[in-house]
């Protein structure tokens, strides 16, 4: 898997995250880099201390750009909208279905078929793509795009979505004045950009030596970066012909992720926070076991799970076989394999054009070694 590595950060995702971050913040909030104190080795001061300057930078850059979201309250509503994973909000995931490295570089049309293409994800009834024919799902997700400026058909998507009422009130007029609103959020970013870069320089030192690191030991194949010990390459070989692009952010410090998906459209692309291998290398192993296991007993005790992980231990199904076996809508199996996925308790590997869903077994046998130990009082 070919591996495209970023020499500084994608400043439109930053403006956007900077603006979820700054959501419920008030001016003059203090910053802090960790948010679970209890889960580190370090105590919070000793962290804070070793990552001061980033303190100074997230203080500054945020305070001015609390000054600037004042004038777009529209735009305020919007962003507080969940997209229904995790705390993700609907359009910091939205920026990720685009191939916007600037705020400048972004056309409306990109914009809106992203925010098309995110309430596709959302809406709670649709029938997932058959990937089995390549040339069908790229002539139905070209269908789906072509129609992505019609209001009604944006509308019905907002209805169908799994957002609740008030989210809902909030897109629709999104799509109403869908001119005025996409000037606004341009207007808006590019804003946030000018304080991120103003700032920049103080913590481009950060982005610098992850770009040397992978640089020096990937020579562009991601099995040879570090990035090997966090995904499981061949888990997205469906996509391995096109290079991967990866960013590190500075804003989305201690995350990971990635887009890879079927639409071809869209860019393969990964986001690395600056800190996410050394924050990991500071966790409580014990503190983070302990939650991992509270969270794999919350994804088996709900019905549906449990009955998909005995489904699972027969033999590897992909989504729409599961869908049909367990008598459920994609969509839900969907979201299922996304909480049995962050447990831990499943992974996907692609074959041919179909993803594939495992029982992580290494994992169930810890569970089971859990168990045998406490019955022996151990």
């Amino acid at each position: 898997m070919k591996l495209i590595i970023e020499n500084k950060p994608n400043i439109y995702w930053e403006a956007s995250a900077i603006v979820r971050e700054i959501l419920n913040r008030e001016k003059g909030d203090p910053v802090h880099i960790i948010e679970n104190r209890d889960r580190f080795i370090l105590s919070e001061d000793e962290i804070n201390q070793k990552y001061s300057d980033l303190i100074e930078f997230y203080v500054k850059v945020f305070d001015e750009s609390l000054e600037v979201l004042k004038d777009y309250p529209e735009w305020r509503e919007l962003f507080s909208i969940q997209s229904g994973k995790e705390d993700d909000g609907f359009f910091q995931t939205v920026t990720r279905f685009t191939n916007a490295k600037e705020v400048d570089e972004l056309s409306k049309i990109e914009f809106f078929n992203a925010c098309h293409y995110n309430l596709q994800n959302l809406d709670a009834e649709t029938e997932q793509l058959d990937f089995d024919d390549i040339e069908e799902t790229r002539k139905a997700l070209e269908k789906m795009k072509d129609r992505a400026f019609e209001a009604d058909y944006y509308i019905a998507k907002v209805m169908a979505s799994e957002l609740d009422n008030d989210e809902k009130i909030k897109m629709m007029d999104l799509f109403q004045y869908a001119d005025e609103r996409f000037e606004a959020y341009i207007e808006l970013l590019k804003r946030i950009e000018e304080i991120y870069l103003k700032y920049y320089g103080d913590v481009e030192h950060y982005v610098r030596s992850k770009v040397e690191l992978f640089s020096s030991s990937g020579k562009d194949d991601a099995k040879n970066t570090p990035i090997i010990n966090y995904m499981d390459i061949e888990q997205w070989s469906f996509r391995s012909d096109e290079p991967i692009h990866l960013y590190f952010s500075i804003i989305n410090k201690g995350t990971f992720g990635m887009t890879i998906i079927r639409d071809e459209s869209i860019r393969p692309n990964m986001i690395m926070g600056i800190l996410f291998e050394e924050l990991t290398e500071l966790l409580n192993k014990e503190k983070h076991d302990a939650e991992l296991f509270i969270e794999q007993m919350k994804a088996l005790g709900e019905e549906n799970r449990f009955n998909i992980m005995k489904l699972l231990s027969q033999k590897p199904y992909y989504l729409k076989e599961i869908a049909s076996i367990i008598g459920l809508t994609p969509a839900t199996v969907s979201h299922h394999m996304e909480q049995l996925t962050k447990a831990e308790l499943v992974y996907m590997t692609a074959e041919g054009r179909k993803v594939y869903y495992h029982v992580n077994d290494k994992k169930i046998e810890k569970l089971g070694e859990l168990f045998n130990q406490w019955s022996k009082g151990v």
